[in-house]
């Protein structure tokens, strides 16, 4: 199985389990809000701090979709695929 398979199987499954938990709490529309605001943000202060550390992530629609869907959570699988499998 390739790496690229892999992150996308796990995305798959964080969001199935996130809007599972949005649902049961009946906050779908405030999570989904909260969680895309939260995660661009987080891409972003990321993509600003890459300046002063060396550790950044390109912004696309890639990066930017799964910085919306997953949140801060998503940012930080970014950074962490980057390493590995930089």
């Amino acid at each position: 199985m390739q790496p690229h398979t892999v992150i996308v199987a796990f995305i798959a499954v964080c969001t199935a389990i996130m809007l599972f938990f949005m649902l049961k709490r009946k906050c779908l529309f405030k999570g989904i809000l909260a969680s895309v605001f939260q995660g661009v943000a987080a891409l972003y202060a990321v993509k600003l701090l890459g300046l002063v550390t060396g550790v950044s992530v390109a912004v696309n629609w890639y990066t930017l979709g799964t910085a919306a869907v997953l949140g801060s959570p998503g940012v930080v699988l970014m950074l962490a695929a980057q390493t590995i499998f930089h």
